[in-house]
């Protein structure tokens, strides 16, 4: 028996690697806990927190941009929609051209503030969901080469006749909005008596022209002719004008960001930021445009120089915050009614819901409209929704965090669609409402893609149809064959 101790070879962590999405993660998430350690003893002023926020969005855009592909992962879109309709009023403010960012002034003649406290946590719950959204995202991507489309090439004969079917269709039902609306008021009617505008246009009608949008966007993911794509687009954003010259915007530009989404993904060259700067701020002014001729059409006025007119618009975007805010501070009146809300947002796309048929609970964006002001809703403004806002009603900064990461990695997921041209697409439908959830409701999405499937389902019908038609044409009966022989090729 030896008298000498056993001796067993030491671990060795040389072969251990820690990704650096972990050091990032980790290095946010530290500075998030400090600046609010700072705050609570009284370091940190809420201002001093407003440019902490601005400066940790914007990192994580950049960052966004650097590991997630340039622009081919949809959380890139999902945190510059954070930043623009969140985090708007901050930036204006970091620019000059906000003097107090925290002051809710949306539909309000007479702006408030929430409390201090309230204020810190609508910004620390920002903070956290922009991470929280980042992290799956950056833990779990891999890099794709672009879709190939040549196995579904043959789809396209298919979709042009149907778009070429559905448009006018759809111009015709955007029109006929465009003229009730205008006789009864303007952009405001489109909110305050839905039901009154939807039953102008026959149901037959409103389901052809709905077919026009997974058709475009199907047609846009899987077409590679430069110019075919073109007239596509031009053809459609014709077909959708009416209402852009009314004022609705947001339809609009969610789909140019969703059509550059496609574009990035089939793409494999690197993306120059400059065309995106010049495309931002051309976006801007057109925004502001609309926004003017909407409120003023009498008397439209655009601020003078090009940096003011982003600032403004971004400042104007911002109001979004207010909301979350809110939802921070009556937190205890609203919780209860969490249910319902998730509820109906389920229900927003086959329900049409108008201000003269309000109940308390129904949905979040009219609780909060009619708190700030209710004669202002009653005619048909509004305030929008926000996520985080919900979020933080279901389980306070736990719940925005733990409802942030299921998102972030259910953007990854939709990421992963990108590898075939099909599912780009069905992912395409997905992209254009989810990035809209910083201004829109938590379930919203999920209500407007269950009816773009009804609609892919049809068209699933329909392409059997097609197929059965023209292979009969290209194959007709020979009735001079022999009963044993096969029709003549």
């Amino acid at each position: 028996m030896s008298a000498g101790a056993p001796t067993y070879p030491g671990l060795d962590f040389s072969g251990l690697r820690i990704p650096m999405a972990a050091f990032e993660v980790l290095g946010y998430l530290i500075v998030v806990g400090i600046s609010t350690l700072a705050f609570l003893a009284g370091w940190l002023t809420v201002n001093g927190a407003v440019v902490l926020t601005v400066l940790l969005l914007a990192t994580l855009i950049v960052l966004s941009w650097v590991h997630l592909g340039q622009g081919r992962h949809p959380a890139f879109l999902f945190l510059c929609t954070l930043m623009l309709f969140q985090g708007g009023k901050l930036l204006a403010y970091c620019l000059g051209a906000e003097d107090d960012p925290m002051r809710i002034v949306m539909m309000t003649p007479n702006p408030f503030y929430i409390s201090r406290s309230g204020q810190v946590i609508t910004l620390l719950s920002l903070a956290l969901s922009a991470v929280c959204l980042y992290a799956p995202s950056r833990w779990l991507y891999r890099p794709l080469l672009p879709p190939d489309t040549r196995s579904v090439h043959k789809y396209l004969p298919y979709l042009y006749f149907v778009l070429l079917v559905g448009l006018p269709v759809l111009l015709y039902k955007n029109y006929s909005f465009y003229q009730v609306a205008q006789s009864h008021g303007g952009y405001t009617f489109l909110f305050s008596n839905q039901r009154d505008l939807v039953a102008k246009v026959p149901l037959l009608v409103r389901s052809a022209a709905a077919v026009a949008f997974p058709v475009f966007l199907a047609i846009y993911t899987f077409e590679t002719r430069r110019l075919w794509l073109a007239v596509a687009t031009i053809l459609y954003m014709a077909a959708t004008a009416s209402l852009l010259l009314l004022g609705s915007r947001g339809a609009l530009f969610q789909m140019i960001a969703t059509l550059w989404y496609i574009t990035r993904v089939k793409s494999g060259r690197k993306q120059k930021v400059f065309p995106i700067v010049v495309g931002v701020m051309a976006l801007a002014i057109l925004a502001t445009s609309i926004r003017e001729l909407r409120e003023n059409p009498d008397n439209p006025e655009l601020s003078p120089g090009v940096f003011s007119v982003l600032t403004d618009e971004v400042g104007y975007q911002g109001y979004s915050m207010d909301v979350t805010q809110l939802t921070v501070e009556y937190r205890q009146m609203l919780r209860p009614y969490v249910g319902s809300y998730l509820l109906h947002e389920l229900l927003a796309s086959y329900i049409t819901y108008d201000p003269q048929d309000y109940s308390a609970g129904t949905l979040l964006d009219f609780d909060v409209s009619v708190l700030l002001n209710p004669f202002a809703f009653s005619i048909g403004q509004g305030t929008g929704g926000s996520f985080v806002g919900e979020a933080y009603l279901m389980g306070g900064l736990a719940g925005v965090a733990l409802i942030s990461l299921v998102l972030g990695a259910g953007l990854s997921g939709l990421h992963s669609m990108n590898a075939t041209a099909g599912g780009l697409f069905l992912g395409s439908t997905l992209v254009f409402s989810v990035i809209w959830l910083p201004r829109g409701s938590m379930l919203s999405w999920l209500s407007a893609f269950s009816r773009n499937m009804v609609l892919v389902g049809l068209l699933a019908i329909g392409w059997e149809l097609y197929s059965l038609i023209v292979s009969i044409r290209h194959n007709p009966a020979n009735p001079e064959a022999a009963p044993d022989e096969a029709p003549l090729p």
